[in-house]
């Protein structure tokens, strides 16, 4: 073999063990990479979710607020109701009591 067609082949190795290194670089550049834009993701994926528990919570409040107001409105009116049953009980029954100790 001549000397020339050793140093080509040596030239060959040579760029092959290169083309092979950087492809490993590139590689782990890929692969650090998707590993930044997963956890950037994760990150933003886990702010929404908590955002939107924050949302979910503040309407269930809102609406557990409304439906303690009608409950108060509707026992107030049946208190009010009550109130006035049993004034005009109270009134005939002093009625009753006075015309039993007046009128015997």
């Amino acid at each position: 073999m001549s000397v020339d067609v050793l140093k080509d082949i040596r030239a060959a190795e040579a760029q092959a063990e290169q083309i092979e290194s950087e492809a490993a670089r590139k590689a782990r550049e890929l692969v650090a990479a998707a590993r930044n834009d997963a956890a950037d993701l994760k990150a933003r994926l886990l702010e929404e979710a908590e955002n939107e528990v924050r949302n979910v919570l503040r309407a269930s409040e809102e609406k557990a607020h409304q439906d303690i107001s009608a409950a108060d409105t509707g026992i107030q009116a049946r208190c009010d109701d009550i109130r006035k049953q049993a004034g005009e009980r109270l009134e005939k029954a002093v009625d009753f009591i006075v015309g039993r100790i007046v009128k015997p």
